[in-house]
């Protein structure tokens, strides 16, 4: 358009004659599209500020090779003026840049060579000079033209062959990310030659070092598991059949002898035929999945049988807390009865039971303590004979009533270990009745001590049947049972073993259970390690400790009336205190309540008071706290009577007001015991 508008404008002005109107506009476009060639690429590629190629030594190859350019055409063009051609000297070097640079290294190279070809050409040097300036220019613009679309053409092309290499390996870059974080990599099989080509994400999930795999088919087929490889070949072939999708989980055995699971996905690929060339898919590492898989089943298998285990131990409860009911009930009708004997013999049934009650109370008790981190130790330098002679004394009678033999074996050398005394007695207490239970009338159960290697062995043997070797460690679980026969002597609630076993460990201890060796039975071994401090005195008698009391002692106290507070939201409870110390000859008044309570009191200014924690609306804290208020009550023995009785329950009642700490169930005795040391 420019050089249209150009010629016209100098023929009609008369510059230029009719006749020269072709030579004229040939030349004009010449020159604007060898301009549209050299410099527009110039102008917009380098505005573009297109980076140069990120390699090293980038620049420095670029500026050698724009002067080595340079240097070529003023050979061409201003030294070489007798050479056949000497023009095409320039383009090795602009095919080389514009493959090297691209596109903006050759616009550069291009315009400098333009730039030198132009000064000598109008100097009348180069082969395109000897024709004056205008016939010298126009075979010199056509030839920069067709050298500057050579070198753009490949310029482009190597721009596109960069980009498109640098968006592969992008690409490859993010799958390469992709496949790692979903710990899966591909894999191609060829199956007419076996070959089998991985990515190298698969190689680790295989167990298999960098380069490890061997590319074959039968290479693949040796790393799966041998309980697996049939159904996976099965699975192949009818892959290859039916051109199904190839889906399968299977396990993995790799060289570093590891087993995996892989989630393997595949898909056949045919010629034109129809006929099965090629598997291509995915293998992904499924291995935490399946572990995870495993462990729930594991932990819902274990809740299935802790549950059974649960309803099981729910039913013994329920038999066990009948079992002592049916008998108290009938005892107390027979204390209705006129004679005598059957009255004392409903009394001795009475207690037993009662007795048999507290202890399972007390199991129960201990356990949820353990279980719950909150029992507390009273260690101190503890004899182990006196706490094996107080365990034998605690059963002595079942022994008896059982006509089985015990013998004792403790050396004469002191064996101390640092205990709670009244817990480790529990402990061998609780091993002998397990013997007891299970050993036949008549038979022969041995409890032997020794010192070995820095520890205390406490054995406790038996001729009973012995425990299969596969319960030697079931029967300390909390809520597991031995084998229960219809004729067994005595019940329980099968945790005896567990308190054993946990009370031991709390010492620093082990309980292990075996068998009792050739001549059957069973045998059970507490390991304890040996005090370090020998105890101040020789021994250290397992005993109750004496009754708190605040109240000086007198030597009729026991003779005094006293007036006695007693409460207690349990109607039942408090009425049977009530008789029982009115029975003694007491004065005694009843509340159900803390309020009733704080009433009475101010009445009836009691001397001792027998108050529940557990009272609805104001607890027996408050109480406490509200009584040592009154000036009726200033002097007053209160006596907590509760069926918490942890250290720190105890050391609550304290600092609540109470002068003493009674564990339910308070036998007669006891109650009647503290009564009677009450100060004036």
């Amino acid at each position: 358009m420019s050089a249209t508008i150009g010629v016209t404008s100098l023929v009609a002005g008369h510059v230029q004659p009719a006749s020269s109107v072709a030579s004229l506009w040939r030349v004009w476009w010449l020159g604007d599209a060898l301009g549209a060639v050299i410099v527009a690429p110039l102008l917009l590629l380098w505005t573009r500020r297109d980076p140069l190629p990120a390699r090293r030594g980038a620049a420095a190859e670029f500026a050698a090779g724009l002067a080595l350019l340079v240097a070529a055409t003023g050979f061409a063009f201003v030294h070489a003026s007798r050479m056949l051609s000497p023009e095409y000297l320039v383009f090795p070097f602009l095919i080389w840049g514009g493959l090297r640079f691209g596109p903006s290294a050759t616009a550069a190279a291009t315009a400098a060579t333009y730039a030198v070809a132009v000064w000598a050409t109008h100097r009348g040097l180069g082969p395109f000079a000897g024709t004056g300036p205008e016939g010298g220019l126009v075979p010199l613009q056509i030839f920069m033209a067709v050298a500057a679309m050579t070198g753009l053409v490949f310029g482009a092309i190597a721009a596109q062959t960069r980009q498109a290499r640098e968006a592969a390996l992008e690409s490859r870059r993010r799958l390469v990310l992709a496949l790692n974080a979903a710990r899966m990599g591909a894999w191609d099989w060829n199956i007419g030659t076996g070959e089998v080509r991985w990515s190298g994400e698969l190689e680790p999930l295989h167990g298999l070092p960098r380069g490890g795999f061997a590319g074959t088919y039968e290479a693949f087929q040796s790393l799966i598991h041998p309980d697996d490889r049939d159904r996976i070949e099965s699975a192949v072939r009818r892959s290859l059949e039916t051109r199904a999708p190839y889906e399968e989980e299977f396990r993995l055995v790799g060289a570093d002898g590891v087993e995996r699971w892989t989630d393997a996905r595949g898909q056949v690929i045919q010629d034109h035929a129809g006929n099965p060339i090629r598997m291509v898919g995915v293998g992904i590492d499924v291995t935490r999945k399946k572990r995870m898989e495993e462990e729930l089943r594991r932990q819902a298998e274990q809740m299935r049988e802790e549950d059974r285990r649960k309803n099981e131990f729910l039913a013994i409860l329920s038999h066990e807390l009948r079992n002592p009911l049916a008998p108290i009930l009938h005892a107390v009708d027979l204390l209705a009865n006129d004679d005598p004997r059957l009255a004392a013999k409903a009394r001795e049934i009475i207690g037993r039971q009662s007795t048999h009650l507290t202890r399972l109370v007390d199991d129960l008790l201990d356990v949820s303590r353990i279980t719950r981190g909150t029992i507390r130790l009273d260690r101190r330098p503890v004899a182990v004979r006196d706490a094996v002679e107080a365990a034998a004394d605690t059963w002595r009678h079942l022994l008896a009533q059982r006509s089985q033999e015990l013998s004792v074996d403790v050396p004469d050398e002191p064996l101390f270990v640092d205990a709670d005394p009244t817990r480790l007695a529990q402990v061998v207490a609780n091993l002998l009745h397990n013997a007891a239970k299970f050993t036949p009338e008549g038979g022969r159960i041995a409890i032997t001590a020794r010192r070995e290697n820095g520890q205390v062995v406490v054995t406790v043997r038996d001729n009973g049947p012995g425990i299969p070797v596969g319960d030697r460690e079931r029967i300390f679980e909390i809520f597991a049972q031995g084998a229960r026969s219809h004729d067994r002597p005595t019940g329980g609630l099968g945790l005896g073993l567990t308190l054993a076993r946990r009370l031991a460990e709390l010492h620093g201890g082990t309980l292990e259970a075996a068998n009792g060796g050739p001549q059957g039975g069973s045998e059970f071994v507490v390991r304890l390690p040996v005090a370090v401090i020998p105890p101040p005195a020789p021994s250290d008698r397992v005993a109750a400790p004496p009754p708190e009391t605040s109240r000086a002692e007198t030597p009729d106290a026991a003779a005094r009336k006293r007036r006695i507070l007693v409460v207690d939201d349990n109607a039942d409870a408090r009425a049977a205190m009530e008789l029982l110390l009115v029975d003694e000859g007491h004065e005694v008044r009843g509340a159900g309540d803390g309020p009733e309570a704080l009433k009475e009191a101010r009445r009836f200014r009691p001397e001792i008071v027998f108050l529940d924690i557990g009272l609805p609306g104001m607890d027996g804290y408050d109480v406490a706290r509200a009584l040592r208020a009154e000036p009726a009550c200033a002097g007053a023995l209160i006596v907590a009577v509760s069926g918490y009785g942890q250290a720190e329950d105890r050391a609550r009642s304290r600092v609540a007001g109470f002068d003493q700490h009674l564990l339910k169930p308070v036998t007669p005795e006891r109650l009647l015991e503290v009564v009677r040391r009450a100060g004036a």
